[in-house]
């Protein structure tokens, strides 16, 4: 039986070499784009980081709000699309990088915004700390980060486990107290709306960094 990382890795694969998965690749969020736009009216700084970036469809509307997007994802075929995406959208800017999200190759604090639409749901439990440390490391002083994740009323979540390996990939559904559990000791949670779509929930929320630098990630229980 495969991992759950090699499970996602030959999912994602697929994918992208089909071109036949469940998410859109044209329209950006609707709700992450309105955290976006008030962002750009408040933060300073203009540097953002969209985690996992697909075809890049919130790295391009990033971009045509104003900041200076790096946009990451594991698999070079999504980094392809999201090339040739960026070129017929005439977006130009944004930089595409290969990377893992568990494994970020940026030294320090480089970022006002870091953007994960759909990437951290489909993160181990085990693999939270590295996730979320990698988020602390790249984020600058009172940083924010734009958070979208499956809920328990996403339609492929029918049981009472919060996970699963289903279509081919790791998902797992968050609830509040797992968001709060989380991110509540580096975070603050400034806005959580739960998205209720014909597929069922997603939760899109905004925090903000409150950690004060250096200070210690605490690993949480459990795998």
């Amino acid at each position: 039986m495969l991992s759950a990382k090699r499970a996602n890795r030959t999912y994602f694969r697929q994918a992208y070499l089909s071109g036949k998965h469940g998410w859109g690749v044209d329209r950006p969020s609707p709700q992450a784009v309105s955290f976006l736009r008030g962002l750009r009216r408040l933060v300073k700084g203009v540097n953002l980081l969209d985690l996992g970036c697909g075809e890049g469809r919130h790295a391009i509307a990033a971009a045509r709000l104003g900041f200076a997007v790096t946009a990451v994802d594991y698999e070079p075929l999504a980094l392809r699309c999201a090339r040739i995406r960026a070129r017929a959208a005439v977006v130009s800017g944004i930089v595409f990088r290969r990377a893992d999200a568990l494994d970020l190759p940026f030294r320090g604090p480089a970022f006002n915004v870091v953007l994960d639409y759909g990437c951290l749901h489909h993160q181990k439990k085990e693999d939270w700390p590295a996730y979320v440390a990698g988020i602390l490391r790249v984020l600058k002083p009172r940083g924010f980060l734009v958070l979208s994740v499956f809920s328990p009323r996403f339609y492929l979540f029918k049981g009472s486990r919060p996970w699963h390996i289903a279509q081919g990939a790791y998902r797992r559904c968050f609830t509040p107290k797992d968001l709060r559990g989380l991110f509540g000791q580096d975070f603050r949670i400034l806005k959580l709306v739960e998205e209720r779509g014909d597929k069922g929930g997603f939760w899109h929320v905004l925090l903000r960094l409150c950690r004060r630098p250096g200070g210690p990630y605490k690993r949480l229980a459990g795998g």
